[in-house]
């Protein structure tokens, strides 16, 4: 019996907990999937390189350029999610519903948690500039690889912020809420699948699950609002 080829999946950490939670079900509806996470920014490199992937899930923004390039034949919206914040499971959680609340409770912090090259990253990295807190924070831990909320479960700091989809599915953390409102952003996510796709099939039938009612469902319930 011939093995299915798997569906190479190279996603952004936004879809990791609705691709994680629901690869049972979506393997037994499309055969196997190889699930690659990572930020955005670290996965177009990859891409441009040729490495091998059947379906990207990226910001809409790294999509479009890719559909413009003519590297992805076909793109889908996903949905979007704004930035938040942290804390480890049971700590205090401090007062971040006005921009001034917020800018206290970041100096207050013995130390803050974000990802150095994802969008939420970049985007808090501005925004402390635009603030005049970014040489004011005790400590900043720059968080290469994988979910900001992991260092913050471990206890390597003490408040996290990055995209509320990739906070909400990490154990260990309790949820402050989002950024408050002036400070706020979306960010969108769109799925492509690559002109050198191996198994563009597969990758549509996914893309089909991640647009279902389970799906979309799943999204909410992990913090994305479905497009």
């Amino acid at each position: 019996m011939t093995t299915p080829q798997p569906i190479i999946v190279r996603s952004s950490l936004a879809l990791k907990g609705v691709l994680e939670k629901f690869r049972p079900e979506f393997e037994r509806a499309v055969g196997p999937l190889d699930l690659r996470f990572d930020a955005t920014q670290a996965i177009l490199p990859l891409v441009r390189k040729g490495e091998p992937a059947d379906l990207l899930v990226l910001t809409s923004e790294a999509i479009g350029e890719l559909l413009a390039g003519k590297e992805i034949t076909a793109s889908w919206p996903l949905g979007s999610s704004g930035v938040g914040v942290a804390v480890r499971a049971g700590a205090p959680k401090p007062d971040i519903g006005t921009v001034e609340a917020f800018g206290r409770a970041l100096l207050a912090a013995n130390s803050v948690a974000h990802s150095q090259f994802g969008a939420s990253g970049i985007y808090f990295s501005g925004l402390l500039d635009r603030l005049g807190l970014a040489s004011r924070l005790k400590k900043r831990v720059l968080v290469e690889k994988g979910p900001v909320g992991l260092a913050v479960a471990r206890g390597e700091a003490e408040l996290g912020v990055q995209q509320l989809c990739e906070l909400v599915p990490v154990p260990g953390i309790d949820i402050v809420g989002p950024l408050p409102g002036p400070l706020n952003t979306l960010t969108h996510f769109s799925a492509g699948i690559p002109t050198r796709a191996a198994n563009p099939k597969g990758a549509r039938a996914l893309v089909e699950l991640l647009t279902s009612d389970t799906g979309r469902a799943g999204m909410i319930a992990g913090g994305m609002q479905p497009a």
